[in-house]
């Protein structure tokens, strides 16, 4: 069965805080909007210059950009090369699918830009600073953003493979008769740190599972809290508190 990564897998190879520093800098560079989002849309960072104008047409056509974005994303997808599009009132942006191999797995969006043919009035683009572009300049950003995300496309699926397989080798090191095969595999997350959330999306189960996993893992224990049981495990005692 073929293996499909997602863009949250991506995310954790490149790391958050990385691509949030470079998306950022990247945008102030250009006087643009940016972020990233998976392939249903769902943001992977957070917004770097995002317009206000563009803030307050979403906010009055929430409907008509939802799905105006939707048909943006299909069309790269189906394309898979950046596209470049233009809304109703003629605010600008362009949408560059990220890849890991050959699947697209992201996109990164620029935008809050108009080209020189723009009908937007005058008064708009002076009020919300709106960067205007010649053509040359949108396929030289747009140029520059494609060879870098290229360059992010190594082996990362044999990267996330190895973290998988070193993650799985720690889960099994947890060995206790006393929990079940799911249980074990909760503690050997916990014991690395993962919170409830990270635990949750790490088995592909829901938080509310994961917490009531923790609890019958401290019934069966007699511990008191996580943090016992991590200390219980990776010094063999329990710290009494």
């Amino acid at each position: 069965m073929t293996k499909h990564y997602t863009g949250k897998n991506w995310l954790d190879i490149v790391g958050k805080e990385r691509l949030q520093t470079f998306q950022d800098a990247f945008a102030q560079s250009y006087n643009v909007g940016m972020s990233f989002m998976d392939t249903r849309g769902v943001p992977l960072t957070v917004s770097a210059q995002t317009s206000l104008l563009c803030h307050k047409l979403r906010l009055k056509n929430e409907k008509h950009c939802t799905t105006e974005h939707n048909m943006a994303r299909e069309m790269v997808m189906a394309k898979r090369e950046a596209q470049f599009f233009t809304c109703n009132v003629g605010v600008s942006y362009f949408l560059c699918p990220v890849f890991w191999g050959e699947e697209i797995v992201a996109f990164a969006k620029v935008g809050c830009f108009i080209s020189e043919q723009s009908s937007l009035p005058q008064k708009y683009i002076k009020a919300y600073n709106i960067p205007v572009f010649s053509s040359e300049q949108v396929h030289a950003i747009g140029e520059l953003l494609v060879k870098i995300l290229k360059l992010l496309n190594i082996n990362y699926k044999k990267a996330y493979e190895v973290g998988l397989s070193e993650r799985n080798q720690k889960n099994a090191a947890i060995d206790d008769a006393r929990l079940s095969n799911r249980e074990q595999q909760v503690v050997g997350l916990l014991c690395e740190g993962l919170n409830n959330k990270q635990i949750s999306e790490s088995l592909v189960i829901s938080e509310k599972t994961v917490k009531s996993h923790i609890s019958n893992i401290l019934n069966k224990l007699g511990l008191r809290d996580r943090m016992q049981v991590v200390l219980y495990y990776l010094n063999g005692r329990v710290t009494e508190q």
